[in-house]
């Protein structure tokens, strides 16, 4: 059976992304396997495994936005920044009342410069953060911008704040609970955390691995497999001949006498897909011009960057 789509995951907590994918290759007999956007092991919720095919477009994925419900609890710092780490300090006397956690939590909407937590995965000078932090070797990662689009603040029961965040690729929430303690005077760390949605992929409809599990024994796996047509249809598109997407494995450039139609407005920069006659995924890419250039027969420019053959 040739597998290929997408899986959303309600990942458990305890396990890495990495774990996952190993699961997943066990039970669906196939090595490739990756998922689009890591997920701490003490979170869980919504991950997206991609299989086969659709590994190559898992990168369009992770620019989704996110939205979390997050723990944060007060008074308490740890070296990791969650509940994993080592503590550094314990405030016990907390005297925070509900207006300055109020003004704390709505201070970080918008667009934010965060520092990465010390324990990531994320490189400086060719080596992830946390091999740094492990042998106590200081490093100071650049600040970097992301978007708070909103947060609220669904309940306070001290020491605890919870919080619900739809926030943009590359926030670590993390980061945003220690910077709140900052803020608060009292230190901070985030004591749980649930991705409840990426993009348009909700946890509701997200399934546990023991029901893919169930799924796949039945011989239903491919019911439950999104196209890569429905997981990147928000992307505009255009429609080539035949005889072009047979040819498009070569990398031939993309002629406005191959394309049959346009499917939604772009402009230049943006990334776009392209499809054969069945309205099939057979590349993804970016435009190098708008899109009424596209069907314009006098345009002679290039139109089209290639960043993923299908």
């Amino acid at each position: 059976m040739n597998l290929s789509g997408v899986l959303v995951v309600d990942k458990p907590r305890g396990m890495t992304s990495h774990d996952v994918v190993d699961y997943l290759r066990r039970i669906l007999g196939t090595r490739k396997i990756g998922h689009a956007g890591t997920l701490d092991p003490g979170a869980d919720g919504v991950l997206l495994a991609c299989i086969n095919k659709a590994t190559k477009v898992a990168q369009f994925l992770t620019q989704y936005d996110k939205e979390y419900d997050a723990v944060i609890k007060l008074g308490v710092t740890t070296d990791t920044y969650d509940g994993e780490g080592k503590v550094l300090q314990i405030k016990d006397d907390l005297e925070i009342g509900w207006d300055q956690i109020r003004d704390a939590v709505s201070s970080f909407a918008g667009r934010i410069q965060q520092v990465t937590p010390l324990y990531s995965a994320v490189k400086y000078q060719g080596k992830p953060l946390y091999q740094y932090a492990r042998a106590n070797v200081k490093v100071e990662p650049k600040r970097r911008e992301v978007e708070i689009k909103s947060l609220e603040i669904l309940d306070v029961k001290m020491p605890l704040v919870h919080l619900r965040i739809n926030c943009s690729k590359g926030t670590y929430i993390r980061s945003l609970a220690s910077e709140l303690g900052e803020k608060l005077g009292c230190g901070a760390y985030l004591f749980s955390l649930r991705r409840t949605r990426v993009g348009p992929f909700k946890v509701d409809e997200a399934l546990s691995l023991e029901s893919i599990s169930d799924i796949r024994a039945a011989g239903r796996i491919e019911e439950i497999l999104l196209p890569i047509e429905k997981i990147i249809s928000d992307l505009p598109s255009v429609v080539v001949e035949e005889n072009f997407a047979d040819k498009i494995q070569h990398g031939l450039p993309l002629k406005s006498s191959s394309v049959l139609s346009v499917e939604g407005n772009f402009d230049v920069n943006q990334t776009i897909s392209v499809k054969d006659k069945r309205k099939r995924i057979i590349a993804v890419g970016r435009a190098l011009t708008t899109a009424g250039n596209f069907l314009d027969s006098n345009y002679d420019s290039r139109l089209f960057e290639y960043l993923r053959v299908i």
